[in-house]
């Protein structure tokens, strides 16, 4: 049977992340600081308004224009234009099933067989993913663990060679929560406009840093505007991860063929997720509605706390953006997917190994800490009582 199967997909994997949740679901009672799901409830005032529309509008059960609801799009080019971006609705937008499909469906379109695309090592395992399912060819350039996780420039620069098509930035990082500096992304954008690759943005948690400052972003340098991508997502920003919806931005040429690609595996998100995303942008947030950004800060200094009680077992650095560690573990020789599993039955607490993320994520694990903070002290009470027995 696996002879008749696409040699596509038998080249990529099943993420850790995902594999790590499934695994626990045999192990009672486990806790999760794995997958990055916030534990908050999407704020009211989007609950509210799509039951509202659900009650009187027509349009929310049915298909929605493939490119997505024009209403949306034009606040999403509105978003943009304030962060120094132009950008037209009807050329340059598509809405799509979260950041996900985005980056799937642009990879898909502009990554040829034999295509190198530079990613971040350690970085997020589905960009890897992807690129190997559209046949290309992953290029990891290690971040500096010692500085870190900083970029090394001139690893980044001989990484690139007259194959590489593009370089996928997430920053804020997903596993590290470290942010690109300005120097960094000057590096990127000159070298793109140098040699004419593409420059994909992550942009998932482009809204959470923890710093009083604006985050260096990719959307400031007019020279690469026709080499640059953009995919986001509404998940993270407004809890809204099982709405599945986010967006592409990308030159015009580009976009038309992305179009191809999301109309023949999902013809367009889902139209409730939509109106949802719109009303994230428009809504007024009520009383009741959690700071989500406040909230995940609050979150960070009590896993970081935690972790500092651990000091013979972790170390980390301290997350500057989105709301991931990757904690290095002592005491052991085990590899990452071996700690991971074992803390998992003994401690029955959930994490992900980090070479998951990348050769260099070995003799690490990550820590979401989107859990309830009764989750993340209840996890670490347990993670500190087994640490007694190694």
């Amino acid at each position: 049977m696996k002879n008749n199967l696409s040699k596509r997909v038998q080249n990529i994997k099943v993420s850790a992340i995902r594999q790590m949740s499934l695994l626990a679901q045999s192990v009672q009672g486990a806790l999760s600081l794995g997958q990055g799901i916030p534990d908050m409830k999407t704020p009211a005032y989007i609950r509210e308004g799509v039951i509202e529309l659900l009650n009187e509008s027509d349009k929310i059960g049915k298909y929605s224009l493939q490119p997505g609801v024009p209403e949306l799009k034009r606040s999403i080019a509105n978003r943009l234009f304030s962060l120094g971006l132009p950008a037209d609705p009807d050329k340059n937008i598509c809405i799509t099933t979260g950041a996900m499909e985005a980056l799937a469906i642009v990879i898909s379109s502009i990554v040829d067989e034999g295509d190198e695309v530079i990613v971040f090592d350690p970085g997020y395992p589905s960009h890897v993913e992807q690129i190997l399912f559209a046949e290309g060819v992953p290029v990891p350039v290690p971040l500096d663990a010692k500085q870190g996780w900083k970029l090394n420039r001139k690893e980044f620069c001989d990484a690139i060679t007259e194959k590489t098509k593009a370089v996928i930035v997430c920053s804020p990082s997903n596993p590290t929560g470290t942010i690109f500096e300005r120097e960094d992304l000057d590096t990127i954008a000159e070298l793109a406009r140098q040699y004419g690759f593409f420059v994909i943005c992550d942009q998932t948690y482009e809204f959470l840093s923890y710093e009083e400052k604006t985050i260096p972003s990719m959307l400031g340098y007019p020279a690469i505007r026709n080499n640059l991508i953009l995919c986001s997502s509404f998940s993270k920003e407004f809890a809204m991860t099982g709405w599945r919806v986010g967006y592409l931005y990308a030159p015009e040429a580009i976009l038309a063929e992305a179009m191809k690609v999301h109309d023949a595996f999902v013809i367009c998100a889902p139209t409730i997720s939509q109106y949802a995303a719109l009303i994230a942008l428009t809504g007024k947030p009520k009383p009741e509605d959690v700071d989500i950004k406040a909230e995940l800060a609050k979150k960070r200094e009590i896993i970081c706390s935690r972790l500092d009680k651990l000091r013979d077992l972790f170390s980390y650095v301290k997350p500057q953006g989105a709301y991931y560690l990757l904690a290095k573990y002592k005491k052991t020789n085990l590899n990452s997917w071996k700690f991971a599993l074992k803390m998992l039955k003994e401690a029955r607490v959930i994490s992900v190994p980090g070479s998951a993320f990348g050769s260099q994520g070995e003799g690490y694990i990550r820590f979401s800490y989107g859990a309830s903070i009764k989750t993340i002290d209840e996890a670490f009470d347990r993670i500190e009582e087994w640490n007694k027995s190694l």
